[in-house]
């Protein structure tokens, strides 16, 4: 009888070093005007891991090297994008100056990108000297495979700074005071808002108060715009010296901001600025709007024929009107322009012991249907 012989079959597996997995062996990147063209696609297929880790995450493994030259601006952004198909969705991304020998990390980023990506915006580099990338997996347990690449140097709007801000034209509602614009390039201004502390990459503009000195600022989305969530911020002064008067994250519509205000100062410009709401955030186009229902009109005055006053002033808890018989109705708002009480058929004295201490507004609607604000502070 024939003898069958098992056949033996050898697989040998062959580890491929990835091409760029030191420093030394860092690929160059050429720096383009937007992500995509700056990008490349490349791959951590094959790579190690090098001694010191990110200090943004110290689990991040098997990095590969890039290397790219500062442009004549000092602005350049570095970002890491998935590649469709491929297995690897998490990236850590540092950045380093010196040289191969001697390298110091100068930034490090872990989800500021699309999804699971990174993303590293650098200002006031030296023009002309080397910069070293790094892009590391988040953790071993996250699969190698390709990912998209690019340097490029982005050129911020015209209204990235206070000093740029643009004149927005005050509307009667949000369509007839809307105007299209756009956060694409935009960069961080060194303080964030009091309301999001990671706000990121805000642009600005500027409005004239009406003589009313009520007004409303609103942003919404633009359809098809990839920008979705904005946070809002309203200033008094002038650009070299601005005081946050008002912060707004998501009162407007789905992820959008508004903030009304009264009781503003008629004539003065206040500063308006967009932000994203984090640096995650993609950006895009986006509506913004300055709008008062109360521009001057035949149901206002501004020469008072009904001179009443409001004492004392401050008050603790009680205010009294010096004469209410012509008056209709009492509104109090806060500073931010939110209502807090309101008062049919008001008496002479309001009582107003449940309110914080801090700048109200009382609103007097009187019988002839003019309108008075006064300014009141509550010790």
């Amino acid at each position: 009888m024939k003898n069958l012989l098992p056949y033996l079959f050898l697989f040998t597996a062959i580890f491929v070093k990835a091409q760029n997995d030191n420093c030394s062996e860092a690929t160059s990147l050429t720096v383009g005007t937007n992500f995509a063209s700056g990008a490349v696609n490349t791959s951590n297929n094959g790579a190690t891991t090098d001694n010191a880790v990110p200090t943004c995450n110290a689990d991040a493994v098997e990095n590969v090297w890039f290397k790219v030259i500062v442009p004549a601006s000092g602005i350049v952004t570095i970002e890491t994008r998935e590649v469709s198909g491929s297995s690897f969705d998490d990236s850590v991304l540092t950045v380093y100056n010196g040289s191969c020998s001697s390298l110091t990390e100068i930034a490090c980023d872990d989800d500021s990108g699309q999804d699971s990506f990174s993303k590293i915006s650098l200002t006031g580099q030296i023009p002309g000297v080397i910069l070293y990338v790094s892009v590391w997996k988040y953790a071993s347990s996250i699969n190698n495979g390709e990912f998209q690449i690019s340097a490029y140097e982005p050129t911020p709007p015209s209204n990235d700074n206070c000093s740029g801000a643009i004149p927005i034209s005050l509307g009667t509602d949000f369509t007839s005071g809307a105007i299209t614009s756009t956060n694409i390039s935009a960069t961080s201004d060194s303080s964030s808002p009091a309301c999001n502390a990671d706000s990121a990459e805000n642009v600005w503009f500027k409005v004239i108060v009406p003589a009313s000195g009520n007004l409303t600022v609103e942003t919404r989305e633009v359809s098809g715009s990839s920008f979705d969530d904005s946070v809002l911020t309203i200033y008094n002064g002038t650009c070299g010296s601005l005081t946050e008067i008002a912060c707004d994250d998501d009162g407007g519509e789905d992820s959008f901001s508004t903030i009304s205000l009264t009781g503003q100062t008629p004539g003065s410009t206040l500063y308006m600025s967009v932000w994203k709401y984090a640096s995650s955030i993609e950006s895009g186009e986006f509506k913004v709007s300055a709008y008062s229902n109360s521009i001057l009109s035949t149901h206002e005055v501004l020469n008072d024929k009904n001179n009443i006053t409001v004492f004392p002033n401050p008050f603790s808890d009680v205010i009294t009107f010096s004469d209410i018989s012509k008056v209709k109705s009492v509104s109090v708002s806060d500073a931010s322009g939110k209502a807090v009480k309101t008062i049919e058929k008001p008496s002479s004295q309001i009582y107003l012991n449940d309110l914080k201490a801090g700048l109200y507004l009382v609103t007097l609607k009187m019988m002839d249907g003019t309108v008075k604000t006064i300014k009141t502070i509550k010790k």
